[in-house]
């Protein structure tokens, strides 16, 4: 008889437990993105797995599987969160200096460089290739490289009076010599104030009429 109350305490205090906060399907797959990027960021692309995201989000991989039907589309997805903020920084620089080759890319390159090493090295596995040996990531690449080219390759033209073509291979050029710039600053082979000014010697030359 005694045991009755004591039951129903008892239920009454589960009761009261705090529940888990819901997360609506949106804000889990960006949180799962979250996660995402920083398995990538502190271990590289072949370590981000359907697997891995799981165990690191701390949830089932049927769940993983209900946001990305495959690894194809997680990888895709990841890339563009990792990219999106500076694709949008860069443009704010180019639409800023619409005129100023050499500016725009002043200014673009300051956030750049401040970016936290694991997620600039992650950008620059997807620009360079060397992400995975993947035809996923390799198609990926292509694509970010013709978002980067386009955000650039107007600024070029106008500037140096290029062809289209031209001023397109001449953008990519420069980014890419942008990116081995910051690797040699990475690696500890040229200060950062150094770095940042033989760039920005080699962008006047370029530029100069």
């Amino acid at each position: 008889m005694s045991s009755t109350p004591k039951s129903r305490s008892a239920g009454r205090k589960r009761g009261n437990e705090p529940k888990r906060a819901y997360l609506s399907r949106d804000r889990r797959r960006q949180a799962l993105l979250d996660v995402a990027s920083l398995i990538v960021e502190q271990d590289g692309w072949p370590a981000l797995t359907m697997s891995a995201l799981a165990e690191r989000g701390g949830t089932s991989r049927q769940l993983v599987y209900q946001h990305f039907p495959n690894l194809e589309k997680l990888l895709a997805d990841t890339a563009w969160h990792i990219f999106h903020g500076t694709m949008q920084q860069t443009q704010a620089s180019v639409d800023a200096f619409p005129a100023s080759l050499t500016e725009a890319a002043r200014t673009a390159e300051a956030f750049t460089l401040d970016l936290p090493p694991g997620r600039g090295d992650a950008l620059w596995q997807l620009v360079a290739g060397t992400a995975a040996a993947s035809p996923e990531l390799d198609k990926i690449r292509r694509n970010l490289r013709q978002i980067i080219i386009g955000l650039w390759a107007p600024s070029v033209r106008k500037q140096l009076d290029l062809k289209p073509a031209d001023a397109r291979a001449y953008a990519w050029m420069s980014v890419m010599a942008f990116w081995g710039m910051r690797q040699l600053i990475r690696d500890g082979e040229i200060s950062r104030s150094r770095g940042v000014r033989l760039f920005n010697e080699l962008l006047d030359r370029i530029a100069r009429p």
